[in-house]
């Protein structure tokens, strides 16, 4: 039996703006706010109170607001967890040509998406994306063989993976072996733990509450 654990970085400094307009952030670097970094901190309070985990091994997205909130996190878990190299595959969602634009912008440069129903539903579609970006099912491709040969690896000892929302909704979703219709349903907040037992299968034992009907 064997944990995967699963973070959500601290407050970003787009997660600030996004609260009074949409800007599309995707892969853009964007920084942790100090309200962020104290939640890293406080997301290793919780992980070191599950006396249950044995984490060995802890790997982030290259992006700073899930590299940096690893860092805070492992600082607060102590130095028995090796720390590996970042993996790209790890990193949020690309939005394509709409990175860093607000919906304004975003009209402006496409017109036509003003009046487009479809607009309105990509980002949480499975199968959607803005031009020259990825879907959900994209994104599920990259990141979950990477996990899935990670957890492979080893017999026993936990795995702590510190990303972004949408690519942890994707690997849950691949975990869980969810259907795309309740993998879209999944909201991700920011620097809580989630953590899954692996046995024969893969459970939900923290962090999370959903209702996958």
């Amino acid at each position: 039996m064997k944990h995967l654990v699963l973070v959500r970085h601290g407050e970003s400094n787009l997660n600030v703006i996004n609260k009074k307009k949409r800007v599309y952030c995707g892969q853009i670097d964007t920084h942790l706010t100090d309200f962020g970094r104290v939640q890293a901190v406080d997301a290793g309070g919780l992980i070191n109170a599950l006396a249950y985990l044995r984490l060995q091994r802890a790997i982030s997205s290259p992006l700073q607001r899930a590299h940096v909130t690893l860092s805070i996190l492992l600082a607060e878990l102590g130095g028995n967890v090796l720390q590996l190299p970042p993996r790209s595959e790890l990193m949020e969602r690309s939005h394509g040509e709409f990175e860093g634009l607000s919906d304004e912008e975003v009209f402006q440069k496409f017109p036509h998406l003003r009046n487009d129903p479809n607009h309105a539903k990509f980002m949480n579609s499975y199968d959607r994306c803005a031009p020259g970006g990825e879907t959900l099912a994209m994104v599920s491709a990259r990141a979950w063989p990477v996990i899935d040969k990670m957890m492979s690896e080893h017999s026993d000892g936990d795995l702590l993976v510190v990303s972004h929302y949408n690519t942890i909704r994707c690997i849950i979703g691949q975990a869980l072996k969810l259907a795309p219709e309740q993998i879209v349903k999944i909201s991700i907040p920011n620097a809580v733990p989630i953590v899954l037992r692996l046995k024969e299968q893969y459970e939900l034992v923290e962090g999370l509450e959903v209702n996958w009907e």
